[in-house]
Formats: C-alpha cells, structure tokens, sequence
C-alpha cells in the first residue's frame, strides 16, 4: 500500500514541474550586426587631384559638365550626400566641371584690328594685340591669331591677334647727280626710288641740261619717292607749262560738299571751296608746273563730315603736251559713300 501511495505522489509531482516549464518561458532578443561601412565624404568644391591625395581608395565615376561658376576638373555634385554610408567596392559618381564651354575662334586674317577686337570682346574672349611687319597683309589687318582660327577656347581666354605694320620700311638713297645730264640724272633717280624737282638757272660755261646742285647731299637716306630738287644748266629753261584736270559729276547728285586741292601733299588753302552737286556739272582745277607733281582733291560732306579722296593726280609737264595719269584713283561715286 505505501509502495503505491508513493507512485502517485511521484506523477504528481511531475506534472507539476512539467507544468510549471511551459507557463514560464524566459523571452529571447536578436540585436543587429552594426553598420561598418564607412560614411561619404563632402567632395563638391573639390578637385579631382585633391580627392585622389585626400581619398585614394574611392572609385570615382566621373560626368562632365559645362559650368561658367564652377573652376574646370572641381565637383560640382556628388549622388551619394555627403555623410551617408557608401559601399567601398562600388565607383562614386559625381559631376565634374568641364569649365565654361568652348567657343569656335572665327578667322580673322585680313580683317581690321578694331573690328576683331570688339567681336572678340563680344564673344567673351580677351584680346592682346601684337604689331608685326608684313609684306603681304594689309597695315592694321590680323596676320593671325593664337590661338588660331577655328580652334575653341573657353569664354575668358586671352586671344593674341598678331597685326600687320604693312611692308618693311625701306629707305632710298639719294645718288651723286652734280655734273651728270638731266637724262642721266632722271635715270639715277628712278633706279633710287627718288622723285626731282627740277629748276633753271643760267651758268657760264656750262653745257645747257647740265646738273649744277642737288637740294639733298649723296649717299643720304631719305624716304621713298621723296623729292630731290636739282638745279640745272640753261637759260630761259624754266618755263612751265600748263593743263587741266577736268572731272565731270554724275546727274542727280546732289548735296553740298567742301572741295579741298593739295599738290604734293601740301593743302592749297586759297583755293578751298563748297559746291553745291546739284549746280555743279564740272569740277576744274588749272595746274602748271616745269616738272613731275602730285595733285589730289578731297571732298568733304557738309551733312555728315565724312571726307574722302575724288583723285589723285601725277601730271609730268617735262613731257609736251604735260602728261597725267591718275593710277586708277579716282572715285566718282565718293559723293554718295560719305553722304551715308
């Protein structure tokens, strides 16, 4: 009987403690792995050679980009912000500034220095101006420019426009004349370069035609078709002759213009007047002289104030009748260009 007692009690006790175990449970947590990747760095502003001596392990993946406020090679954006967690194995892609953008250089060459500076100003570039000689380019036109034409370059570059002086200065040399003929004299003074003035003097025992005195002692360097005058041998020689320079105006022109005549470059005051076109059918101009001169007449618009050349004229009055020869420089439509 006790043996059975103890059995029971034995089960009883067991269901307890069993019962016990699944009430009470102790609660389990799960705590997650830390974030070991490493944070992004701020890299707008910087260069890529900054970034790769400050930040060699990055992987960049690189945009370019025309920027006018951002320096050329700097980051402009970065698409990880700067403070996040980044993967280290995968490339960073940023936004680099490909400076301002480029602009074709236009071709200068043959054009006036004025006119390329203010189109170079125009198109944002600086300009530096560098005069050189040259045989081939008009004075005060581009030879060229550096950098050249049809490069591009960035808005803010220096362009150097290199322009032409005109031809290489050269001198003439005025010959020994004393004693020579006036044939042998001309001949001289055409192979120098150097124009005579010739004038007349009675000399005893002198060959008539004869040169007696130069104005510009040998060997002197002087400019091109400059004037020499020498005397000469010969009584009553020095008559001169006379000729007209006749220009007619086109019909319908009309205006008043101020008529201003030099010879030789020197301006003939008196001799200055206005001319009303429309009244006008001739412009005259009686001239005389013993041997070769320049005449020229300059117009200029009373409306306006422009001025340029209607002729210019040699007239060589050694030669019977004088001859003249205008070399292609008279403008008969000179009225209606300084008018606009």
């Amino acid at each position: 009987m006790k043996k059975f007692i103890s059995v029971i009690i034995a089960a009883v006790m067991l269901a307890s403690v069993s019962a016990c175990d699944t009430g009470n449970q102790p609660e389990t947590t799960t705590t997650a792995p830390a974030d070991t990747r490493p944070e992004m760095p701020n890299l707008v502003g910087l260069s890529l050679e900054q970034i790769g001596m400050r930040y060699p392990a990055l992987v960049l993946e690189t945009t370019y980009e025309y920027s006018d406020e951002v320096e050329k090679d700097k980051v402009i954006e970065q698409k990880i912000p700067a403070g996040d967690k980044y993967d280290e194995d995968d490339p960073i892609e940023v936004i680099v500034s490909g400076g301002s953008k480029l602009i074709e250089i236009d071709d200068y060459t043959n054009r006036n220095i004025d006119d390329v500076e203010q189109l170079l100003l125009k198109q944002g570039f600086e300009c530096d101006i560098i005069y050189s000689e040259d045989d081939k380019i008009t004075k005060n036109c581009v030879i060229k420019t550096v950098p050249a034409a049809r490069e591009k370059a960035e808005a803010g570059t220096l362009v150097t426009c290199y322009v032409s002086l005109g031809k290489a200065a050269v001198k003439a040399v005025v010959p020994d004349m004393v004693g020579k003929s006036i044939e042998e004299a001309s001949e001289l003074a055409e192979e120098n370069g150097i124009k005579l003035t010739i004038e007349y003097e009675e000399a005893d025992g002198v060959e008539a035609g004869t040169v007696l005195e130069q104005g510009i002692d040998p060997d002197t360097e002087v400019e091109p078709d400059s004037r020499v005058i020498v005397k000469i041998a010969g009584e009553g020689s020095s008559s001169s002759a006379t000729t007209n320079i006749s220009l007619s105006v086109k019909e319908g022109m009309s205006g008043e213009f101020q008529l201003k005549y030099y010879i030789d470059g020197t301006l003939q005051e008196e001799k200055t007047e206005i001319k009303e076109l429309s009244l006008t059918k001739k412009i005259s101009w009686e001239v005389s002289g013993t041997d070769i001169h320049t005449y020229t007449i300059v117009v200029t618009s009373m409306k306006t104030g422009k001025s340029g050349t209607l002729i210019e004229m040699e007239v060589d009055f050694t030669q019977d009748p004088p001859a003249k020869d205008h070399h292609d420089t008279f403008n008969g439509n000179i009225f209606s260009e300084i008018s606009e």
